[in-house]
């Protein structure tokens, strides 16, 4: 397949899967396998970077206002000049939400470089998604019969720490960043909306941690002679994703992440009988 091709794909991929509890990982993974760069594996996580970034930009920019309020609410109070916390609780939240990720994929770091290469790593998406699904199908069963209110519930500061500890599970190819997020969010009683809206915040500094860590990681062959693909994948991933998040707040509005989990058994279980009777062959 053609490079410029094989990119937009991916970006699309990625705009598709990033916010929604599916893995994107997992599925440029699955995508990569049957479809790698010529340019080589190396090149393929380089190109990853570039439309998380697209990905991280959409969200800024969709809440552009929440996090400038936000921002300046939380430094008037740190100088003691309001007393309104909201801002402050609001970071700290983010950070505690983030910061379990961040030391697990540091630890596991070594293990996580060379889990794409596994030969069974399609098994491991393939049971990733199963299981994930049907973890969102009990989270929304849970929901429905032990949360009295089912109106808007906002992310506390104790929810966040809980959320971010799970978060950890989606460093598993497959298990999803926003599905882990999601799932805990929903057992602990939350909102749609207030469950999906955290999942981007908190997206914002694992994203941006990652991908600084790859492209350094991967500076050597970030060239010229690569710019124009990658910029390719950064603004088409950017405009698509910022579409995608405004489409996956309306469908909330009406909807629950059901859909989501059927489609990830179904998913699971397609990627489970390939491999069995196809890459076992």
């Amino acid at each position: 397949m053609n490079s410029y091709l094989n990119a937009f794909f991916r970006s699309i991929i990625e705009s598709l899967t990033e916010f929604l509890p599916v893995s994107s990982t997992g599925h440029l993974f699955l995508f990569s396998t049957f479809f790698p760069f010529p340019e080589g594996e190396e090149f393929d996580d380089l190109f990853d970077i570039f439309i998380q970034s697209g990905a991280i930009l959409s969200v800024l920019v969709l809440y552009k206002d929440k996090f400038l309020l936000q921002g300046k609410s939380a430094f008037s109070y740190l100088l003691k000049k309001s007393e309104n916390k909201e801002g402050f609780l609001f970071l700290t939240q983010v950070v505690v939400g983030f910061l379990p990720i961040l030391l697990a994929g540091f630890a596991f770091r070594g293990f996580l470089d060379t889990i794409k290469g596994r030969d069974d790593i399609l098994a491991i998406l393939g049971w990733a998604w199963l299981v994930g699904g049907v973890f969102i199908l009990f989270s929304e069963y849970w929901f429905e019969r032990n949360s009295k209110d089912k109106g808007e519930n906002p992310i506390r500061l104790k929810d966040a720490i809980i959320i971010g500890i799970f978060q950890c599970l989606a460093l598993i190819p497959g298990v999803s960043r926003s599905g882990a997020t999601i799932v805990t969010a929903r057992l602990l009683g939350k909102d749609t909306k207030s469950s999906a809206e955290f999942s981007f915040f908190v997206a914002v500094p694992v994203l941006f941690l990652a991908s600084a860590y790859k492209l350094y990681k991967h500076r050597s062959i970030l060239d010229g002679d690569n710019l124009p693909i990658l910029c390719l994948g950064f603004f088409a991933s950017f405009i698509l994703c910022f579409l995608v998040i405004k489409w996956f707040l309306k469908y909330l509005q009406a909807h629950t992440f059901t859909g989501f989990g059927w489609y990830r058994i179904l998913l699971g279980i397609s990627v489970l009988a390939f491999y069995k009777l196809v890459m076992q062959d």
